[in-house]
């Protein structure tokens, strides 16, 4: 039991400690701010990447709401419209009065997008139909006026049925609400040309989706936290060893080791919530232009997403918070530990340090192998598990950092060996005396740097397989695609009269047929081909495995389907299995499996038909695209004119259609990839910005450290100069070895990226492709980081006083 002097003199002890530490921060304002800043970096990166995330799917939810309201399901035609009819028979015939019929159409006003519903207010509440509250007069001007149309936001206006309908009859859909029991009733009597979908399935399919992608933009800005968790363990350790003589007196009088340990951990826990706080101020403004990226990858690889506002909620705001004050608790454990359990006389003693180092190095080194080998095993026995496989990632990241304290010893030592100039020498002599503070800048650097090695070289990769997969694929000179609204994705129907002039244009020597629809296979809606080849068009498929011509014969026979990569990776299917595919004319049926196909275009998978097996299925005739094989020695040029004109004449009211070059495709389709890794090239940005803040100050706090010896040497004869350039030559040192310390550990995640993490996220697999730049691109980054950081430590080495310095002031 505590005693009252005892109680009264913790209490003592615990205000000299907090008295201590305000009285060293003030003293050192930057050491304080570059430590909330690297802090707020690491919880800005999360927060905003959260944030972009949640909020493009809340986007997608709010689209799905505001055109459901409290309605549960909706029917829509398998291709085409819902026929008038139906709706009556649906309300009054079967009873399910509780439905709404909508039509809907995209429209350009003063040109922005918009989308128009039409709907009938008495089939059911405003509210219920359009999903929101629309005024009595407003609904009065609908039900009153002529082509009256009520304005619900920028995106959204409302219309009768009949005025948005016009000449063309038929609905976008009917929308329900419906029971569990309601509704798998009425699957069953749904002919075979309509389906009915609830629109929480929608919002599960758009999850799987996009899950992938989420977890691969949350893994990155994980990475950035784990930069800042070295930083905030170097900086600790920087403001443990700078305040050692603080600790020796307060531990003669009467601090005990567990005393300062806990405020050690409180002081942590204090910068780390106020850089959290910092984090996410700036977190939300980072938000907002990650949000954008984000939207635009979503819209282009999977649906079309508008979100404008970003949607901070308690749980992006504990997540962050939660692993930013983890991080920097965990980081803080071993420097408090080794303050707390350091005697009186050894804190004031740095040798003591460094030869601890030392001997921990081997160790540490020990304990990196075999995390690096547990990662390998994690990753080899993790199946298709995407979260494993980063956290075998993150596990290869700390044991390689593990191992580098050793490395830059035994690197440095065989420096020294070397007959150089004096000051290169000092240069390569003060990093090695002073590693217990260096090395966790050096590793900061080296995991910040490895991290756009890796990338690089994952992204370089990914881009030149999608070149060569798109010059294989695009076997046709000239394509002419009705496209969705952002002319992203081949979407729609072509006019009827297009195949008939085409086959009969002067120059074409070949012609192909493609129509894009949505199937249901394995219960799962996919994206599908409908191909009536040509005589090149089997050229545009790389098959995994089993003769090509054998499979291409196969499918020109109409014996089965195809199905893309990533739809065998997700599925489990193989060539010879079979899938289960809902068709329209004769419900479920099985198909084989002819042959699996090298695909980039949908993560989700894909399959290809033969037109002849899908006209068995299936009533639509329709044609999305055609493939144009221009004769030997025709005139492109002239045949794309051509097209351009007709395209003029067969333009359909609302449907987008476009003529394009092989070569135009190409360009669009690598414009449309980088734009898809903006975002990664952000975060990679960010994650350098972390590690430099990091040596910043770690520069700053070691030369300020050594502010005694530096007048010492300018005391014995060197110049400002001369020690601007021992200066400037250890900032270099460090960058240096940080860059050439990156090539390794980014090649290796390069390997874990290409082929492990990209096949798990997405289902394909590249081809590796080395480039010689990015070595010489690390190495060049690391050090003009590093001399960058050293600028300002430069410049304060030059007008030090010598008499302050050898006051230690």
């Amino acid at each position: 039991m505590c005693t009252r002097a005892v109680y009264a003199g913790c209490k003592v002890s615990n205000t000299l400690l907090v008295r201590a530490s305000w009285r060293f921060f003030t003293r050192h304002p930057w050491q304080l701010w570059l430590t909330l800043l690297s802090i707020a970096l690491g919880t800005a990166v999360i927060i905003a990447v959260d944030l972009a995330n949640q909020s493009a799917g809340q986007s997608f939810r709010a689209s799905v709401n505001v055109l459901s309201g409290t309605m549960t399901h909706e029917i829509t035609a398998v291709r085409g419209t819902v026929p008038d009819d139906f709706y009556r028979q649906l309300r009054v015939e079967w009873g399910y009065r509780e439905s709404a019929p909508v039509v809907e159409k995209t429209l350009v006003r003063d040109g922005v997008q918009y989308t128009l519903l039409g709907i009938d207010p008495f089939a059911a509440p405003l509210q219920q139909a359009a999903g929101v509250n629309i005024a009595a007069a407003e609904v009065n001007r609908l039900l009153t006026e002529p082509r009256a149309q009520v304005k619900i936001s920028d995106e959204l206006w409302v219309a009768d049925i009949a005025t948005v309908q016009g000449d063309s009859p038929g609905l976008t859909r009917i929308q329900l609400k419906l029971t569990e029991a309601q509704a798998a009733e009425l699957q069953a009597r749904l002919p075979p040309t309509l389906k009915l979908e609830s629109f929480d399935s929608r919002q599960q399919v758009f999850t799987q989706m996009t899950q992938a992608f989420s977890t691969n933009l949350l893994a990155m800005s994980l990475l950035a936290m784990l930069v800042g968790a070295f930083l905030v363990y170097n900086t600790m350790t920087f403001s443990v060893l700078q305040r050692r003589q603080a600790f020796a007196i307060g531990r003669m009088v009467g601090v005990t080791g567990g005393q300062l340990f806990r405020h050690l951990l409180l002081e942590a826990l204090v910068l780390g919530v106020i850089g959290s706080v910092l984090g996410v101020l700036l977190g939300v403004l980072l938000g907002q232009g990650l949000l954008v990226l984000v939207t635009q990858t979503i819209s282009d690889l999977y649906v079309s997403v508008r979100a404008t506002d970003v949607l901070l909620t308690p749980a992006v705001l504990l997540k962050g918070v939660g692993i930013t004050l983890l991080a920097v608790l965990v980081a803080t454990l071993a420097p408090a530990w080794e303050a707390a359990q350091v005697s009186p006389v050894q804190v004031q003693r740095q040798s003591t340090l460094e030869q601890g180092n030392q001997r921990r190095g081997a160790g540490l080194a020990v304990a990196g192998v075999v995390l690096m080998l547990a990662s390998a095993g994690l990753i080899g026995y993790s199946g298709k598990q995407l979260v494993t496989g980063f956290f075998g990632l993150f596990l290869l990241i700390v044991g390689y950092s593990l191992c580098v304290p050793l490395v830059l010893r035994v690197a440095l030592h065989g420096l020294q060996q070397l007959r150089l100039s004096l000051l290169p020498r000092m240069a390569i002599r003060g990093v090695q005396a002073s590693l217990s503070r260096t090395s966790l800048a050096i590793i900061a650097l080296t995991v910040a740097v490895s991290a756009t090695v890796g990338v690089s070289i994952m992204i370089g990769s990914f881009r030149a397989s999608v070149a060569e997969w798109l010059e294989m694929t695009l076997a046709s000179d000239l394509y002419v695609s009705a496209t969705s609204q952002e002319a992203s994705r081949v979407n729609g129907s072509l006019h009827p009269d297009w195949l008939r002039r085409v086959q009969g244009l002067e120059g074409v020597a070949a012609v192909s047929t493609g129509r894009t629809a949505r199937l249901t296979v394995e219960d799962f809606p996919l994206p599908a081909l409908v191909l009536q080849p040509s005589s090149h068009s089997g050229r545009g498929f790389a098959f995994l495995e089993g003769d090509a011509a054998a499979i291409w014969q196969r499918f020109l026979a109409g014996e089965g389907l195809l199905v893309s990569e990533p739809f065998a990776y997700h599925r489990g299917k193989r060539r010879g299995d079979t899938v289960q595919v809902t068709t329209e004319l004769a419900g479920k049926v099985t198909l084989p499996v002819l042959g699996v196909f090298r695909d980039y275009s949908a993560t989700q998978g894909m399959v290809v038909l033969p037109r002849g097996l899908y006209e068995r299925y299936w009533a639509d005739r329709g044609i999305s695209s055609i493939g144009i094989q221009a004769a030997a020695g025709a005139d492109l040029a002239g045949l794309k004119r051509q097209l351009q004109t007709w395209a003029g004449e067969l333009q359909q009211a609302g449907q987008p259609l476009v003529v394009r070059s092989n070569q135009d495709i190409r360009e669009f389709s690598l414009q449309v990839f980088d734009r898809t890794f903006a975002i990664t090239n952000v975060l990679r940005l960010l994650v350098i910005i972390v590690a430099f803040v990091g040596v910043f100050s770690a520069l700053m706090a070691l030369f300020l450290e050594k502010g005694r010896e530096f007048a010492i040497l300018r005391a014995t004869g060197f110049t400002p100069q001369q020690l601007q350039r021992l200066v400037l030559g250890q900032a270099a040192l460090i960058g240096l070895l940080a860059g050439l310390l990156s090539l390794p550990l980014g090649w290796l995640l390069s390997v874990v990226l290409i082929e492990i993490i990209n096949q798990r996220s997405f289902g394909w697999t590249m081809q590796t492709h080395v480039f010689a730049f990015v070595p010489l691109q690390a190495v060049a980054l690391a050090l003009v980081a590093a001399l960058l950081a050293s600028i300002y430590p430069v410049r304060r080495m030059g007008r030090a006083s010598v008499r302050e310095g050898l006051d230690a002031r």
